[in-house]
């Protein structure tokens, strides 16, 4: 039987690193993201709701076809614009935020859910969430808010898995500090938007940014093996 894997935000960073190390892994992976490409590439722009939504429910729905002995869902997509003050944002990049840190991410998990429910594979939702999560951070409240907002969904969805026939396990999965693309674009903002970017450069000067391969992997233990259902992890914890 098929292990089957959905990542979303796949094409780079560390979501280019979870579709190599699942597949690695055995099992057959499908990215959605508006700039991968491949065989396991599936064209998909958060920002459009509607698409997102009718492209993550045919997606599922052909899967749910076939015999599954495990089924993933990865949610590691995200922007974190607007920096600075949020009375300041313009509108246009608030709704962009809003269609892809919320609105899509919200759709395709609903649709996630309710295409595999009722299989009675092993099945695990993972949301690929933020230290911003669980803090202030002056300069990038809505990326924080956004993330937060997750946190406390898969919390609850994870107990109201508890009363299924065939639950999911849901967890959330902090992966640290990383040397990504999302990292520069954050040692690259303006003081007096993002008053904390010094931290975040200094953690690039000391050589303190993680690998996303090694935390890739770290994620692929925690869906596959040691994860449990509610649980929070913050993958860097778990480097040697």
């Amino acid at each position: 039987m098929t292990k089957l894997t959905f990542i979303a935000g796949g094409s780079k960073g560390l979501g280019a690193q979870l579709c190599n190390t699942f597949t690695n892994n055995k099992h057959h992976v499908y990215e959605f993201s508006r700039s991968g490409s491949g065989d396991r590439h599936i064209k998909c722009d958060f920002n459009d709701i509607e698409l997102t939504d009718k492209v993550t429910q045919e997606a599922f729905y052909t899967a749910h076809q076939k015999q599954l002995s495990h089924i993933n869902l990865i949610i590691n997509t995200a922007i974190l614009a607007p920096f600075g003050s949020v009375a300041e944002a313009d509108t246009k990049t608030i709704k962009q935020h809003l269609n892809i840190n919320i609105e899509s991410t919200l759709l395709l998990l609903k649709n996630f859910i309710s295409t595999f429910q009722d299989n009675p594979a092993i099945k695990t939702v993972a949301y690929i969430s933020s230290g911003a999560a669980r803090r202030p951070i002056p300069g990038l409240a809505m990326y924080s808010a956004s993330k937060a907002f997750f946190e406390r969904l898969i919390d609850t969805l994870a107990e109201e898995q508890n009363t299924k026939q065939h639950p999911m396990h849901c967890m959330t999965i902090n992966p640290g500090i990383m040397n990504t693309d999302m990292q520069t674009e954050i040692r690259s903002q303006d003081i007096n938007d993002f008053p904390m970017v010094y931290m975040w450069n200094e953690w690039h000067q000391q050589g303190k940014l993680a690998d996303p391969k090694d935390i890739a992997a770290i994620c692929y233990q925690l869906i596959s093996h040691d994860g449990e259902n509610g649980g929070f992890y913050t993958a860097q914890d778990y480097l040697t």
